[in-house]
């Protein structure tokens, strides 16, 4: 049996991708909440749809890096021996924000629930990862000024990584959409980077980033009004602005696919929308910029050399003809 953990299902795309995942007898899908009672109640949810579906329930929040750095020692405590798939879904914007809102560790929460509690979960979790693997980050189209009229008028900002997660300097009046496609366009870079160094070591383990456009009923803007939200979510804003409606179910069969569909058993370092692969912004496939704010992420993240795990493993036992993103 294989196993997938997902952050954030317990609600939209992430339920969805886990009851998709849950149909197939042969996965073992762990839901990664904070909030236990919403996470049995989801899985008690999928339980009426597929009574014989392997589910269980993960501790995590992200906006508390003492939580993530727990997580390893759940799956152990769980004896859960390897991830065959990671899905890095959580994430979201505070619409009602009137400043900046920060977490216990001290950085901005958009950043750190969209892109660095993230990170450091990818990092802690390679070493329990299985040989072969899939890791998929769920991004956004607004990380690219030129896919979308949103994205130009709201576009991301790369600067020093610590701006962002302080809220200072080059970030310091960054409107709440943009400090979000800047936290997905960080998270991108690092997908790609990790794609590099994986295949360095000749670990089969594919990186991929992955939109789902515009889903109307996701928490994603919950903190919108009425009013606005019925405007940003209508057929004809979203067309106008350049990106796509999809249902939750319909994104969770791309998601879901891209993770399981023998296809993609080779593909990585992409970017895919939806179910088709496109490229990402210019900017997000800028080798240097990437690798920067790899180094910038785990010296804020606290993240030792050692505890990345991405150790070079018998070469010879492994594929290494990923094909990956060229900037």
């Amino acid at each position: 049996m294989k196993t997938v953990l997902i952050s954030g299902a317990n609600v939209g795309i992430g339920f969805a991708t886990a009851k998709f995942l849950a149909a197939r007898p042969d996965w073992h899908v762990l839901l990664a909440c904070r909030n236990k009672a919403k996470a049995n109640a989801a899985i008690a949810l999928i339980k009426k749809s597929h009574p014989d579906a392997r589910l269980d329930f993960v501790p995590l929040e992200l906006f508390s890096l003492a939580s993530v750095r727990r997580v390893p020692g759940v799956l152990h405590a769980m004896r859960v021996s390897a991830l065959d798939g990671l899905i890095l879904n959580a994430g979201g914007i505070n619409m009602k924000a009137k400043s900046l809102e920060f977490s216990d560790d001290g950085f901005e929460r958009t950043f750190q629930l969209n892109f660095l509690g993230h990170f450091l979960l990818t990092n802690l979790l390679i070493k329990q990862m299985a040989d072969p693997a899939r890791i998929i980050f769920v991004s956004s189209d607004l990380h690219d000024p030129a896919a979308t009229k949103m994205g130009k008028l709201m576009p991301p900002k790369y600067g020093p990584v610590e701006d962002l997660a302080r809220g200072i300097s080059t970030a310091a009046k960054l409107k709440p959409m943009a400090r979000y496609a800047t936290a997905k366009m960080y998270a991108m870079m690092t997908a790609y980077e990790l794609d590099r160094r994986l295949r360095k070591t000749g670990r089969p383990i594919t990186v991929n980033s992955w939109s789902p456009g515009v889903v109307p009923t996701t928490q994603a803007g919950r903190g919108m009004s009425p009013v606005l939200k019925l405007i940003m979510m209508s057929n004809w804003f979203v067309s106008f602005m350049g990106s796509h409606r999809s249902t939750e179910e319909e994104a969770a069969q791309a998601l879901g696919t891209l993770l399981i569909d023998s296809r993609y058993s080779s593909v990585s370092g992409k970017y895919f929308d939806g179910f088709r692969e496109i490229p990402s912004s210019i900017e997000s496939r800028d080798e240097s910029k990437a690798r920067t704010v790899w180094e910038q992420s785990a010296s804020l993240a606290g993240l030792a050399r050692e505890e990345a795990g991405i150790e070079k493993r018998n070469s010879k036992a492994y594929p290494t003809n990923f094909s990956a993103s060229k900037a």
